[in-house]
C-alpha cells in the first residue's frame, strides 16, 4: 500500500461498480479532478489549503469554542500531547462523556486511517442534504465504531481530554471531501507505517474489541490506581492517556 499518483476519480468509479456507494464518494471523485493531478497532488494541495485555513478562521473552516463541539461533525484539533498524530488531529467527533470533572471527547482520528479508506467508512452515513444544509451526521458512537470494526480500524476511535484541546476548527460539510484527503503538514503521511499498524492490530482484533466493549472510561483516567488486570491489549493505551493527562491536563 503505497501513496501512488493514481487517478483516484477512476479508482472510486471502479469501486462503485462493485459496491453501491453514496454521495461522499461521488464528491471526492469530482474534487480529484479539480484539486490536483492524482492522489499525491491532491493530498499535497489539500493539506496546504487547510493549513492556511488553520492559521485563521472563516465560514468554511471556523475556529470555535470547545463547548461548541458537537457529535456528528468534522473538526481539526490542536491538542496538547507528545504524539504528533494526536497533536494535529483531523477528526470526526462521535460522542463525549463526563469523567470526574472533565469532558472526554470520542473522535475518529484520520491520522490512523489510509487516505483510500477514509471515505468508505463515512459513505453510508452521509446524505446529500447533509452537504446542502451543513448539518451534523446522524451517527452515534456505536454506529461509527461498528463501521470502523468492519474495516479493522476501530483503534482509530480515540479519546481526547477536552482540557488539553488548545484550538478547534469546525470543517464545513462542503469541504469534507477535501478534508478527508489531507493532513497537517507537520504530520508525515506514511502508508507503510499505517499498514504495519493495521496488520498488527488485526491479530488481536477480537480480544481488543472484547476489552473495549467491557471498558469503564473512569478507570482509564483513574491515575491514583493500578490499571485493572482485565485490560491487556488496552493497557498501553490507558497508560498513554494517563501520562498525557498528567503532563498536559493541568488537573492532576
Amino acid at each position: 500500500m503505497k501513496l501512488k499518483d493514481i487517478n483516484v476519480f477512476n479508482f472510486f468509479n471502479i469501486i462503485k461498480i462493485i459496491y453501491i456507494m453514496g454521495v461522499l464518494i461521488d464528491r471526492i471523485g469530482l474534487r480529484m479532478l479539480v484539486d490536483g493531478n492524482g492522489l499525491v497532488d491532491n493530498f499535497k494541495n489539500n493539506s496546504l489549503y487547510f493549513y492556511d485555513k488553520y492559521l485563521k478562521s472563516d465560514d468554511e473552516v471556523r475556529a470555535i469554542d470547545i463547548k461548541d463541539i458537537n457529535p456528528g461533525g468534522f473538526y481539526h484539533f490542536h491538542y496538547a500531547d507528545d504524539s504528533n498524530w494526536m497533536k494535529w488531529s483531523p477528526v470526526f467527533v462521535a460522542d463525549y462523556k463526563k469523567v470526574y470533572n472533565q469532558i472526554i471527547v470520542f473522535a475518529v482520528n484520520f491520522n490512523f486511517i489510509p487516505l483510500q479508506i477514509r471515505a468508505f467508512i463515512f459513505d453510508n452515513f452521509i446524505l446529500e442534504k447533509d452537504f446542502e444544509k451543513d448539518r451534523f451526521l446522524k451517527v452515534n458512537y456505536e454506529g461509527i465504531y461498528s463501521e470502523l470494526l468492519r474495516y479493522g480500524y476501530e483503534y482509530s476511535l480515540v479519546e481526547y481530554n477536552a482540557i488539553q484541546l488548545k484550538l478547534v476548527h469546525k470543517i464545513q460539510m462542503d469541504l469534507v471531501p477535501r478534508f478527508l484527503i489531507s493532513a497537517h503538514p507537520k504530520n508525515k503521511y506514511d502508508p507503510e507505517k499505517l499498514k504495519d499498524i493495521w496488520e498488527s492490530k488485526l491479530e488481536d482484533k477480537a480480544k481488543r474489541n472484547e476489552e473495549i466493549v467491557s471498558a469503564m472510561l473512569n478507570e482509564f483516567y483513574d491515575v491514583q490506581s493500578e490499571i485493572k488486570d482485565k485490560y491487556v491489549l488496552l493497557r498501553d493505551h490507558i497508560k498513554r492517556l494517563q501520562t498525557s493527562a498528567i503532563k498536559y491536563g493541568n488537573k492532576w
